[in-house]
């Protein structure tokens, strides 16, 4: 999926992660925060010469890479880190999720190796997928914000 549908779809799921321990302004923002963070930072190091590697394209290290932002972020910010570090695995899954939907898919280790994983063989940026992605995550903003 195309960076500005990770993010949006990342806000999304990082704001529901939040609201466990925050009030819905304070979630929106710092989901906001981590998802401009994290997103670009796992298409950076999760690709090299124009191809998806399992550095951070596999669940437990995105997972980790994810709850490693969200700390910091969380201690940067003021607010409660163990949320902040749960929103960030929330939203470096929610990337993978979007992710699965490409033709290019995710790692996932099988029998000690990475194999990859496709739960559908979408184009990055079909602009059908895109936006349904972008307009489920302004639903669920707008159901979490009632």
């Amino acid at each position: 999926m195309l960076l500005k549908t990770h993010v949006i779809f990342g806000v999304a799921v990082g704001f529901l992660a939040m609201r466990l321990g925050a009030p819905p302004a304070a979630s929106l923002a710092a989901a906001a925060v981590l998802s401009a963070l994290i997103n670009p930072a796992m298409d950076y190091l999760g690709h090299e010469s124009g191809r998806r590697v399992p550095r951070t394209h596999e669940p437990m290290h995105a997972a980790a890479l994810g709850a490693a932002v969200g700390a910091a972020a969380g201690l940067a910010l003021g607010l409660h880190v163990a949320y902040c570090a749960l929103a960030g695995a929330a939203v470096s899954l929610s990337h993978l999720l979007l992710d699965a939907f490409t033709e290019h898919g995710i790692y996932v280790r099988r029998g000690g190796r990475y194999r990859r994983f496709a739960l559908a063989h979408l184009r990055y940026n079909d602009p059908a997928a895109n936006g349904l992605a972008a307009a489920i995550s302004l639903l669920v903003l707008a159901a979490g914000l009632l």
